[in-house]
C-alpha cells in the first residue's frame, strides 16, 4: 500500500512539474493552453461518437456477426483452399440461400396464421363480451366502451396522414442500415486477421503475449455469446412450440417465431415472447391459459436457472449479477441495442481487467521479495547470525 500510494504521488508531482515552465513556477501559458486544448479535443471526440452512435452500433453489430461466421470462414479457407473473400462470399451465398429458404418454408404458414389470427379477433371480441366476469367488469368500470375507445384511437393514429412517410422513411432507413451493416462485416471479416496481425506486431516480448491473449479472450467471448443466444433461442421456440401442438394452440409457426426473436433480449425476452401465445392460449379456454402460465413459470425457472447460467458459464463466463447490472446498463444508454450488447462487451471488459490484474500481481511479485526471503549483505555475512559469528 505505501508502495502504491508513493508512486501515485510521484505521478501526480510529475504532472504537476510538467505543467510548470520551471519547478516551483506557475503554470505557463503553453501548458494551460495544451490542457484546454486537451479538453476540447476530448470534448469534440466524445461529440462526435454521440453524433454517430447509429453508425457505432452499425460497426458492433458488423463485428459481432463477423466473428459468428469467422470459424465457417476459416474452415472453408483450410479445407477448401478458397481465398478468405471468396470463403466469405460463399459463407454469404450459404446465409441468403438459408434465409430465402426458410422464407419460402415459413412465410407462407406465418401469413395464413397471421389472417387467420386477423379474422379470429373478432370472434375472440365477441366471446370475451358474452363472458360473465367481463360483463361483471364492465358494469363496475365501463371496461368495454374505455377499450372501444382507446381502439378507435389507436387506429386513428394507424390510419393518419404521416403513416406512410414514417414508414417509408423507417424502411428506407432499416435497408440502409441492412446494407451498411452486410459490407461492414464482409469487410472486418476480410481484413479482421490483417488489422489483428498489425496490432499484435506493434508489441514485443511480453507484451506481445499479453495483447495475444486478450484477444483471443475477446473473441472467444464473442463467439460464445453468439453461439449461446442462438441456442436460447432455439430452445425457447422449440419448448414453446411443443406445449402449443400439445395444448391446442392455433398460429404455432407465427407464436414460435416470436419467441425466438425476443429470446434476443435479456432478462425480459421470455416474458415478451410468451404475451402473444399466452394470450391466444386464454382466448382458446381458460384451461389452456392457465396451462400457458404454468408452462410460462416453470420453462422461465429453468432458463433462467439452468440453461442460460449454463451457456453464459461456458461462453462469456459472467457472474449473474454483472450480467443484470450489464443488461440495465446497456439498455439506459443504447436501449435495445444496448441491452443486446451488454453481455459481451462486459465479457470483454472482464477480459481486459483479468489480464490487468495478474501482470499486476506478477510485477508485485517480481518487485517484492516473498515473505521471509533474507537479503545477502556485503561481504557474505548472514544477517541473521550473531556479532561473534565469523566472518
Amino acid at each position: 500500500m505505501a508502495a502504491d500510494a508513493t508512486r501515485t504521488t510521484r505521478a501526480v508531482q510529475a504532472v504537476t512539474d510538467g505543467l510548470r515552465s520551471r519547478p516551483g513556477d506557475g503554470w505557463s501559458s503553453a501548458a494551460v493552453a495544451r490542457v484546454f486544448l486537451t479538453l476540447l479535443g476530448l470534448f469534440v471526440l466524445i461529440w462526435i461518437l454521440w453524433v454517430s452512435r447509429s453508425v457505432i452500433q452499425w460497426i458492433a453489430i458488423a463485428a459481432f456477426l463477423a466473428v459468428a461466421i469467422n470459424p465457417l470462414v476459416e474452415l472453408l479457407v483450410r479445407r477448401a483452399r478458397l481465398r478468405r473473400g471468396a470463403a466469405i462470399g460463399v459463407v454469404y451465398l450459404l446465409g441468403t440461400s438459408a434465409l430465402a429458404g426458410a422464407s419460402l418454408v415459413f412465410i407462407p404458414p406465418l401469413v395464413d396464421a397471421a389472417t387467420g389470427l386477423v379474422e379470429a379477433i373478432p370472434g375472440y371480441i365477441d366471446r370475451a363480451q358474452r363472458s360473465r366476469f367481463i360483463q361483471d367488469l364492465d358494469r363496475e368500470y365501463n371496461v368495454l366502451a374505455q377499450v372501444k375507445d382507446r381502439a378507435t384511437d389507436v387506429v386513428g393514429t394507424i390510419a393518419g396522414p404521416n403513416v406512410a412517410v414514417d414508414a417509408a422513411s423507417r424502411v428506407v432507413n432499416g435497408l440502409v442500415a441492412l446494407v451498411s451493416i452486410a459490407v461492414i462485416c464482409f469487410l472486418l471479416s476480410l481484413y479482421g486477421p490483417r488489422l489483428r496481425a498489425w496490432v499484435e506486431a506493434q508489441f514485443h516480448g511480453d507484451s506481445h503475449m499479453r495483447v495475444t491473449s486478450v484477444m483471443d479472450g475477446m473473441y472467444k467471448v464473442i463467439a460464445g455469446y453468439v453461439v449461446g443466444v442462438l441456442l436460447v433461442a432455439m430452445c425457447g421456440a422449440t419448448a414453446a412450440a411443443l406445449f402449443m401442438w400439445a395444448a391446442g394452440v392455433p398460429y404455432i409457426p407465427v407464436l414460435a417465431l416470436w419467441v425466438a426473436l425476443m429470446a434476443f433480449i435479456p432478462l425480459v425476452g421470455a416474458t415478451l415472447g410468451a404475451v402473444p401465445y399466452v394470450t391466444v392460449s386464454f382466448f382458446q379456454g381458460w384451461a389452456q391459459g392457465v396451462a400457458a402460465l404454468v408452462f410460462l413459470a416453470v420453462y422461465q425457472q429453468i432458463e433462467n436457472n439452468l440453461v442460460q447460467p449454463l451457456i453464459h458459464r461456458r461462453t462469456v463466463q459472467l457472474n449473474p449479477l454483472w450480467i443484470i447490472i450489464a443488461v440495465l446498463v446497456g439498455s439506459q444508454v443504447l436501449g435495445i441495442t444496448g441491452a443486446l450488447v451488454a453481455i459481451p462487451v462486459a465479457g470483454i471488459v472482464q477480459v481486459v481487467v483479468q489480464d490487468w490484474a495478474a501482470e499486476r500481481r506478477r510485477r508485485d511479485l517480481i518487485i517484492e521479495p516473498p515473505a521471509g526471503t533474507v537479503t545477502p549483505v556485503p561481504g557474505g555475512q548472514d544477517p541473521a547470525a550473531g556479532a561473534d559469528a565469523p566472518a
